[in-house]
Order: C-alpha cells, then structure tokens, then sequence
C-alpha cells in the first residue's frame, strides 16, 4: 500500500501539471480509494491497541492473582506480539494518513484550474 500511494503521489505531482477534468475525476476516485484503505487500516489499528490494553491488564492481573504462574508466560509473549503489531499498525497508519492528507492538497489545485 504504501509503494502504491508513493507512486500515486508522483504520478498525480506530474499529471496536475496540465490538468484535465478526466485527471481531476479520476484523483477524486482514486483518494477515496485510499480513504477506504485509510478506515479499514484505522479499524484494524484500534482493534490491535484495545488488544494490548486488554492483555497488558489481564498480564498485570495474573502477575497478581493467579494461583499458577505457568499461565503467566503465554499471556506475557501474547501481550509482547500485539505490542509489536501494535506499534507497526501505528506506524503504518501514520503513513497513510499524512499521505493522504497532501492528496487533499492536489484535489484543490486540481478543481481550480479545471
């Protein structure tokens, strides 16, 4: 996804050079592909942040309360992988949200001088 916006980017930077009412639908269509992409990326990235929170307390919970600790390392490397996945869905979605922000600049460029 992220190559696919960078070379989005480069192409709509060149094309809006001489712009055309064609080259300005097809911007609209393709930022709200990226905008679809941008919401399923969001949901996915919460999805992983509420899963760390819960297993970071139910992590603290069995370190406090529970009567075997062999539970303990298995909730401890499932918390450990949605932290990671978290932090890379973070980082992911950072990228597509500033992206897709600068596509909005090109969206009025191209609709005034159309």
């Amino acid at each position: 996804m992220e190559n696919r916006i960078k070379n989005y980017e480069k192409f709509i930077k060149k094309a809006s050079k001489n712009p055309t009412r064609e080259l300005a639908d097809y911007h609209v269509e393709m930022l709200a592909n990226f905008q679809h992409e941008r919401l399923v990326h969001l949901l996915i990235m919460l999805f992983f942040v509420l899963a760390t929170f819960l297993f970071t307390a139910a992590t603290f919970f069995i370190a406090a309360y529970a009567p075997d600790p062999l539970i303990f390392v298995p909730i401890c490397i499932i918390t450990a992988i949605f932290f990671i996945l978290s932090i890379f869905y973070i980082k992911h979605y950072y990228f597509l949200e500033n992206h897709i922000q600068k596509l909005y600049d090109y969206n009025k460029i191209l609709h005034k001088m159309v």
